[in-house]
Order: structure tokens, then C-alpha cells, then sequence
């Protein structure tokens, strides 16, 4: 269990983040959901410290993440940013740099081991030789995802992963963030704006607003009410074959 508490967060005089608490379960993915501005990206670059909170904690198990090293952190969370900077390396040296915190002097054979098991998991096999600035944006993106999980994480954040993805990419790259989420007992906190892809494959719903929590809870959380006060939307919940879709009514009648 992730457990997030009191992380409040300012730019200068401007606060974003407002003592936000909530817990994560292994094996669970949570969405976070809410208007651009709201601290989405915000709020999971402060629960691995690339944003320095003003206030707040984060527990795994009796471990608080912000007293641990940089190296120790490395260890315990995996972090896929909205953006990357392409380079002139190869897929395998990629996501061999996810071992960078447990390399002392050189990589091991367990090492590359992981990498390979990790490459085959996400099926690289045929694009490890490659360079990554030759590779789409889908495959790019499983790359970074690849990096990720080579640190063998307990806490995975991805901001904003399938924004550069095309509608079978988005599908497939959540399909399998939520796969290997419960194979590997991972919990995952994923930003995203798309409420349908987040209600086809998130545990769990957190809504902000105005800097607090406005909403965190299950597939039942996700109500018109919700979404209208959060995005200042009407819309309709819909299910079709056993599964809940958001259609969007916008004033645009």
C-alpha cells in the first residue's frame, strides 16, 4: 500500500497543491483526472520528488519516500514523463539505463538479464537493436515504459501516456500498463484526460479541483455530477457489453 498524505505544493506564491491524501493498493492502477491547470503532473512529480513539496509525506510500507537518497527512491518508483528527449541510442541501452540505480561500477549479467525479460514482456525483441530515434511514437513510448520497469518498481507514474498515441496505441499501452501492474504487483498512477480510457482500464478515479481532492474512489465515483462540477461538462454514462463509457455533451447545441 502507497499511502499520500498532506502534499501540499506552490509555484512562488500560487498553490497548487492543497494537502492531498489518498492511498494506493499494489496491483491497482488509479487515474488522475481533472481540467488542465488542476496539478495532475504536478502532484505525481512531487510523489517522486522531482517537485519538492512544501509539505507532505509518502509511505511505502514504513519506508517515507522523501527520506530515502535519490539512488534508494531510483529503486522504489518508475517514472514516465509526458515528455522524453529522443537520442542517438539504441533500444536495449535504453531501458538498460533503468538499472543505472543498482549498477555500482559496470552492468551485471543480472542486469542485462532483467532488460531482456523486461523486452520481451512488452514485445521489443524486434526493435532492441534499433535506435530509439528511428521508432514511432508508440514504440518510443513503450521504450520509456520499458526503462521503467527495468528499475523493478513498487510505484509506477506515467503523465499523461498516451497523448501522442493513436486510438489502437492508447488502448494496447493501458492494456498493458494494467497487465503488468497486476502480474507485477505494481501500483500505478496514471495522469490522463481521457475519461473513457481511464474508465475501461483504472482501479480507481482521483478528481481534483480548485487544489484539493474533489473526488477519489472506484468505478462508482465516476458520475455525471462529477464530471460536470469537475470539467464543467454535462455528459451521460453509458454501458455498452459490460462496459461504462462517458459520452460528453458539450453547449455546443
Amino acid at each position: 500500500m502507497i499511502n499520500v498524505r498532506d502534499i501540499s505544493f506552490s509555484y512562488d506564491d500560487k498553490l497548487i497543491l492543497d494537502n492531498i491524501s489518498f492511498d494506493i493498493e499494489q496491483n491497482h492502477c488509479i487515474a488522475v483526472l481533472g481540467n488542465n491547470g488542476a496539478g495532475k503532473s504536478t502532484l505525481i512529480k512531487c510523489l517522486n520528488r522531482i517537485n519538492k513539496p512544501q509539505n507532505g509525506y509518502v509511505l511505502m510500507g514504513e519506508d517515507n519516500l522523501f527520506d530515502l537518497h535519490r539512488n534508494e527512491l531510483a529503486k522504489r518508483v518508475g517514472y514516465v514523463a509526458q515528455k522524453n528527449e529522443l537520442s542517438r541510442m539504441t533500444v536495449f541501452d535504453s531501458i538498460l539505463l533503468g538499472r543505472k540505480p543498482y549498477i555500482k561500477w559496470e552492468a551485471q549479467e543480472s542486469d542485462f538479464e532483467i532488460v531482456e525479460s523486461v523486452i520481451k514482456t512488452l514485445n521489443l525483441t524486434d526493435f532492441k537493436m534499433r535506435f530509439i530515434d528511428e521508432l514511432s511514437g508508440g514504440e518510443f513510448q513503450k521504450v520509456m515504459l520499458a526503462r521503467a520497469l527495468a528499475q523493478q518498481p513498487k510505484l509506477l507514474l506515467l503523465d499523461e501516456p498516451t497523448s501522442n498515441l493513436d486510438p489502437k496505441n492508447q488502448y494496447e499501452a493501458l492494456k498493458l500498463v494494467k497487465t503488468i501492474s497486476k502480474e507485477q504487483n505494481i501500483a500505478v498512477a496514471i495522469v490522463i484526460h481521457d475519461l473513457n480510457l481511464a474508465l475501461r482500464y483504472c482501479d480507481r478515479f482521483l478528481f481534483l479541483k480548485d487544489s484539493k481532492i474533489y473526488s477519489y474512489g472506484d468505478i462508482e465515483s465516476m458520475t455525471t455530477e462529477c464530471i460536470k462540477n469537475v470539467y464543467g461538462m454535462p455528459s451521460k454514462i453509458v454501458e455498452f457489453d459490460g462496459v461504462k463509457m462517458v459520452i460528453p455533451f458539450p453547449d455546443d447545441k
